[in-house]
């Protein structure tokens, strides 16, 4: 028995201007209770709900990229098969290049020439889905883990590369609009340089913060540039992924990693070496004084028996030794001395 029905309808608009929808494909599913489709998202307070794509493949359609419009759902007769209409409308994706297909069409390029700690890329995680059951219901993914759950990281976001771990794969620290709760030292603010490096960011009216803490492993099949400015003020998808952090801020997000991983109490090997070295100098430093003092306290020692033996030599001579001391440092002042 048919339980649901899922049809996929392109929205476009027709010579009189009028919104039309034509249906591109149907799935029918029989004896299944539920089946996952998109989700629209839930638009938070104060902001615009964020776009859903999907991926879907027709026949003698050579488009596969969809942004997804709306979502209904009717129970015919009040029984099964319920109906879920899924409205849809294409995505272009012609001047995107993702970080495999670079490598691709230059098998001689390192995928180290092209990014490293600290470059900016683009991440496509995937939306979270819904089931549409065949009670007409539409309910939470969350029985499904073999797909994106509701407060994992996802949809198409900009994210900081923390490691290449191989050709095929890198680890990546996301990035978000929302700000991070005070004290929470995991994350840390885009400086306002680096956004300017970017259209979309430069004039989103929205700070960017670098979430150390919900640091991933993703396939590079999933990665692109970000729009970025060329030379001459020209701007589109650069894929020689010209935009990092600065110096500056690649030390912080190497302190927000620590943290991030529960080690705030580590001290790095660098720093390390760096108070060895310190601590060396300073202990040739000290050695030289010590051996500068020990010179000095022999001298002292030496002047010390010499004036012994001069004021014992002016007693038997019958003078008085602070007279001829006086005596002797005014002729030292005539002669310059």
């Amino acid at each position: 028995m048919q339980t649901i029905i899922i049809r996929y309808l392109e929205s476009g608009v027709d010579g009189e201007g009028k919104v039309s929808h034509t249906v591109l494909g149907v799935e029918v599913y029989d004896g299944i209770k539920e089946a996952l489709i998109p989700a629209m998202p839930r638009p938070k307070h104060g902001r615009d709900p964020h776009p859903v794509f999907l991926t879907k493949c027709f026949a003698n359609i050579e488009h596969h990229a969809w942004r997804l419009e709306n979502i209904t759902v009717e129970l015919t007769s009040g029984a099964a098969p319920a109906v879920y209409d899924i409205y849809i409308k294409r995505h272009d994706i012609s001047k995107e290049e993702f970080l495999y297909q670079t490598l691709k069409k230059n098998p001689a390029t390192s995928i180290t020439r092209l990014i490293r700690q600290g470059t900016l890329v683009e991440v496509d995680y995937g939306f979270v889905q819904q089931t549409a059951r065949s009670t007409a219901e539409l309910k939470t993914n969350k029985r499904y883990m073999d797909t994106l759950l509701e407060a994992e990281m996802h949809k198409r976001r900009l994210a900081v590369v923390v490691k290449v771990i191989s050709r095929n794969l890198i680890q990546v620290a996301p990035v978000s609009s929302q700000d991070a709760a005070d004290g929470d030292r995991t994350i840390f603010q885009l400086d306002q340089d680096t956004l300017d490096k970017m259209p979309r960011y430069k004039h989103s009216g929205k700070d960017s913060y670098v979430i150390c803490g919900m640091l991933e492993s993703v396939s590079i099949q999933r990665v692109l540039p970000p729009t970025s400015y060329f030379k001459g003020g020209r701007s589109g998808r650069n894929p020689n992924y010209g935009v990092a952090l600065s110096r500056a801020q690649i030390k912080t997000l190497k302190e927000s990693l620590v943290h991030a991983v529960g080690a705030s109490d580590y001290v790095p090997f660098q720093e390390v070496v760096q108070l060895k070295r310190s601590i060396d100098g300073l202990e040739a430093d000290i050695a030289k004084v010590t051996e500068q003092l020990a010179a000095s306290e022999a001298k002292v020692n030496e002047l010390g028996v010499s004036y012994c033996m001069a004021k014992r030599w002016a007693e038997e001579m019958g003078r008085d030794f602070a007279e001829e001391i006086e005596f002797q440092m005014e002729l030292d002042r005539e002669n310059g001395g």
